[in-house]
């Protein structure tokens, strides 16, 4: 008998309500005290972990494909399908919104030490912020959409996975370039 035949089956512990549309992203605090979501009804909300609505966060033109939490948990990024990708503190406060990309932002991760975050966009970019919203590097080289980005644990590098059927890696300077 298969081990996962043994085992007690995992148990439905709250279901979220709210979003108007699909649900496509979610994230979860460091430490599991909240977690954040992302939609099609152009809205990402926060949550306490046990499913009790905290903050929604409006603002963005398109749906929120993406949203990514700093590791200390003070705040949050949302990307979307408006080219742009929007800061939040953790209450649901708009902090920043960071414009460039020439296309829908289809994916977000933020930096080990959270001090920078990447982006990727269906613009065949991948694009590299401090977390204050201020530009540090524009990735060049995919030749299709990318839809994901992740980064190192040591904050060094990082990967982009594209349209285009490849995966790139690159290295992160830890001195931001000027914009």
């Amino acid at each position: 008998m298969p081990l996962w035949t043994r085992r007690p089956p995992d148990r439905l512990v709250s279901t979220l309500t709210g979003h108007k549309e699909a649900v496509v992203a979610v994230a979860i605090a460091p430490g599991g005290s909240w977690l954040a979501t992302g939609s099609l009804d152009k809205t990402a909300r926060i949550w306490s972990a046990e499913g009790t609505p905290v903050a929604t966060l409006t603002g963005h033109g398109q749906g929120v494909a993406a949203v990514a939490i700093a590791p200390d948990g003070s705040w949050l990024a949302t990307a979307s399908g408006d080219k742009t990708v929007r800061l939040w503190s953790a209450e649901g406060t708009p902090m920043a919104t960071l414009v460039g990309h020439g296309d829908g932002v289809t994916g977000v991760a933020i930096a080990p030490g959270g001090s920078w975050l990447a982006t990727g966009s269906g613009d065949k970019t991948a694009r590299i912020w401090n977390a204050d919203g201020s530009p540090r590097a524009i990735l060049t080289g995919h030749k299709n959409w990318l839809g994901a980005v992740a980064i190192a644990p040591d904050g060094s590098w990082l990967a982009t996975g594209s349209g285009d059927k490849t995966v790139r890696i690159w290295s992160v300077d830890s001195a931001p370039p000027s914009p």
